[in-house]
């Protein structure tokens, strides 16, 4: 039997083929969002696991760019038991750099300039002399395991106009001979002149998109008030404390979230798990367009086999039989479909991240593999039991006249 419905399919080529890129192309739809999801998560959580202290910022606030807090607060959160350093920083969406602001970048973007807008630079001001303390600071650190170029800010970089960029803001914003600005080069930040003392690379597109100067430097930049600051980064004296200090954070201070990692995990987590159930609502779409697609094929199949199927009923097969070998068929479509779809998913993915950047690398895994193949003939077997049951419920006299006309 399994044998007869192969040969079926295999006689009709060309209807075969379209019925597999019908099918194949939602299934690898469905396991390319699942890839990008898996991706996602694993570029945040590496990108988080490099923040090991606490963010302090104003209550509801998505992130620190978006939040203002008295500069007076320091001295209420390192009276916290367990709470070692208190960094105060100023974060804002860069102004124009080089004459390119936001609005530029997003039409920049949109034409086609090979940039994000997702890629806007942001100021980070640091309290240097305190960041010079901090075990857990990102950019140093980056500077030291990337290979980075020139120095990080110290204590000579007070109040002058020196900034660490990264190797992505280094490129986007070349020099006159379009070469990618190095150390010793400058850069027009809001119309001002700026020394690059130094270029780190962390490999994430969350991070290197900051601009790191000294804290009063960036307020005179962005017309920022010497009283206020946008987050307090915070170690304690062990990182297991996180979450407990935070907690006493909050509750000591009123207005303030302060965020250990594992609650930007949890948030993540919870954010991807919304996500989630997208993409299954997307998957169940997929797969309805999936079975459609079956069952306009196997219909059309049947259709044209009428005659075929009197002459078998009159030769003992019976109706049991006429539907096992139309759902094999259409099994078998579903299962042929699974592999070119896994097989277009794994070049699509070896091809797709010799592009991406930005630490986001897109993975298959042989489980994701086989749910693909296994929902894909499950849609071709549903997608065929109509047309199957339609075949096999014709008397034989009746589907050689029906067949002949």
């Amino acid at each position: 039997m399994g044998i007869f419905a192969w040969r079926n399919l295999m006689t009709r080529p060309l209807r075969t083929i379209l019925a597999l890129i019908g099918l194949s192309v939602p299934i690898l739809g469905v396991m390319g969002l699942f890839c990008l999801s898996r991706g996602l998560r694993n570029m945040v959580g590496d990108t988080l696991s490099r923040v090991q202290g606490v963010m302090v910022v104003r209550e509801n606030a998505m992130s620190p760019v978006f939040s203002l807090l008295p500069a007076n607060l320091a001295a209420k959160i390192r009276a916290i038991p367990d709470v070692t350093i208190v960094a105060p920083e100023v974060w804002q969406v860069a102004p124009n750099i080089q004459g390119v602001g936001l609005i530029g970048k997003v039409a920049k973007a949109f034409i086609g300039g090979g940039q994000s807008i997702l890629d806007q630079p942001v100021i980070q001001g640091q309290d240097i002399e305190a960041h010079q303390h901090l075990k857990s600071a990102v950019y140093p650190r980056a500077m030291k395991e990337n290979h980075g170029e020139g120095r990080f800010l110290d204590s000579r970089d007070k109040g002058q106009p020196n900034i660490v960029i990264s190797r992505k803001i280094a490129k986007s914003y070349p020099d006159a001979q379009g070469q990618p600005r190095k150390v010793g080069d400058k850069l027009l930040i809001g119309g001002k002149p700026f020394n690059i003392i130094g270029i780190y690379e962390t490999g994430s597109m969350l991070l290197d998109v900051v601009i790191v100067m000294d804290i009063n430097v960036a307020r005179d930049l962005l017309g920022m008030s010497k009283e206020t600051v946008s987050s307090f980064y915070t170690e304690t004296s062990d990182p297991d404390y996180n979450d407990r200090v935070s907690l006493a954070i909050e509750k000591a201070n009123t207005g303030v979230d302060a965020r250990s990692m594992n609650e930007f995990m949890n948030n993540f987590g919870m954010l991807m798990g919304q996500v989630d159930k997208f993409l299954m609502m997307t998957v169940s779409l997929a797969l309805m367009v999936g079975i459609v697609g079956i069952i306009n094929t196997m219909l059309m199949s049947t259709t044209e086999r009428f005659i075929e199927f009197g002459v078998l009923r009159t030769n003992g097969w019976s109706q049991s039989n006429i539907l096992t070998l139309v759902t094999l068929e259409s099994a078998f479509l579903g299962l042929l479909a699974g592999v070119v779809g896994c097989v277009l998913l794994v070049v699509g993915i070896t091809i797709a991240n010799q592009f991406v950047s930005g630490g986001i690398r897109l993975e298959w895994q042989g489980w994701l593999l086989g749910l693909g193949v296994l929902l894909s003939v499950v849609t071709g077997t549903l997608g065929g039991l109509y047309p199957a049951w339609r075949a096999a419920r014709l008397v034989p006299m009746d589907a050689i006249r029906v067949g002949s006309h």
